[in-house]
């Protein structure tokens, strides 16, 4: 029984990535960094099949960014610019640049890389105020219990700070809109706007997280065959999710 129990207790530590810290420029302890940090890649749901990288988080005035260039270790590293003991900040950041690596990121560049710039955006979001409801209840300490209320003030404030959208006008602000995004990605006023409405969706079903791995890149394909491609190569208890994504976006 011991045996079993140490087996187990070793492959729930090793079911993350590994996360390295440089600490220095955050002043933050590391600590608290490795605590929030891990918060987020645990909140965060991930597909099955899919083994988290481990990371290295640093602070650099260029971030937040994931780099496509490993470290010499190997690891996916991961660039922030937070401000100041600016935990809300730091989560934020830090749960975009995850949802790109578990979008399995890659160097390829297509009119519709919004998109995963979007999802990321939400995911932002999504970590935030999750994180903020399970410190109510099972806090690392209680200074984090004490500040998560923070952590959804932040996600409230950033929500507020973007155009308000339905599910009728999006399709009209998507085409608006659709020529920038295409040529330009990382719009965040637009990709906000849409994050908003995406995020009720996965709060009410967290499982289609698991669809991230699977998000195409492929040059030159509209939207309707990107979603298409999604589909395609993801098994049929995430399609209804994906129909209503894509009708965010494109009148059926």
């Amino acid at each position: 029984m011991k045996f079993i129990f140490c087996l187990i207790l070793g492959l729930s530590l090793t079911s993350h990535s590994q996360i390295r810290i440089a600490s220095k420029g955050f002043n933050m302890n590391e600590s608290d960094l490795r605590i929030i940090f891990k918060s987020a890649v645990t909140t965060l749901p991930k597909a099955d099949n899919f083994k988290d990288p481990s990371l290295f988080v640093s602070k650099h005035q260029r971030g937040p960014i994931t780099l496509f260039q490993r470290t010499p270790r190997g690891e996916v590293a991961i660039q922030l610019n937070s401000g100041d003991y600016y935990y809300s900040q730091c989560i934020y950041q830090f749960a975009h640049e995850l949802a790109h690596v578990r979008a399995d990121f890659q160097p390829i560049s297509h009119q519709n890389k919004w998109l995963e710039e979007t999802l990321c955006e939400t995911a932002s979001l999504f970590v935030l105020r999750k994180i903020s409801k399970e410190w109510g209840k099972n806090a690392p300490n209680d200074a984090l219990k004490n500040y998560r209320k923070h952590l959804a003030t932040y996600a409230t404030t950033v929500m507020k700070s973007r155009e308000s959208l339905t599910t009728k006008t999006s399709p009209v602000f998507y085409k608006k809109h659709e020529k920038t995004l295409r040529k330009s990605a990382t719009e965040r006023e637009i990709n906000g706007a849409f994050a908003n409405l995406l995020l009720p969706l996965f709060e009410k079903e967290p499982i289609h997280w698991k669809i991230l791995p699977k998000f195409p890149r492929i040059k030159g394909s509209t939207l309707a065959e990107h979603f298409a491609a999604w589909r395609k190569d993801t098994s049929e208890n995430h399609h209804d999710f994906l129909n209503r994504f894509e009708a965010l976006f494109l009148k059926k």
